[in-house]
């Protein structure tokens, strides 16, 4: 077995390891929010999968499309989680700006910004 063939099966199961354990939470998980954390997790899987796929193929075609899906997928996971969890607040609380306007917010540091005066 030659070292890339090994590092490709490391990055592999390091990255096969992340996304079982994220379905794993994911499942197990009964509150919207701890799901969020496994949701988060299972976008650092992919670029290890990415990376394996590029130490047994090498930067091809098959290579780069790997590697632009794994950073693709990189950066866009914290944004869906962000805009995910924004959803669900909204749902659940209302509108965010009509609580920031009435300063009856449940969040400690919602109050700074409105003594101070900005927005």
């Amino acid at each position: 077995m030659s070292w890339r063939t090994a590092a490709a099966s490391a990055f592999l199961v390091a990255g096969a390891g992340l996304e079982l354990l994220a379905t794993l939470g994911l499942c197990a998980l009964r509150d919207a929010y701890d799901r969020l954390h496994c949701v988060a997790l299972a976008g650092l899987g992919a670029p290890l999968i990415a990376i394996a796929i590029v130490f047994r193929e090498s930067f091809s075609l098959i290579g780069d499309k790997a590697l632009l899906v794994g950073a693709m997928l990189l950066l866009s996971g914290p944004v869906l989680v962000h805009a995910t969890l924004r959803s669900l607040l909204i749902r659940e609380r209302g509108d965010w700006r009509d609580v920031a306007e009435d300063g009856e917010g449940g969040d400690a540091g919602t109050g700074l910004w409105m003594e101070r005066g900005e927005r």
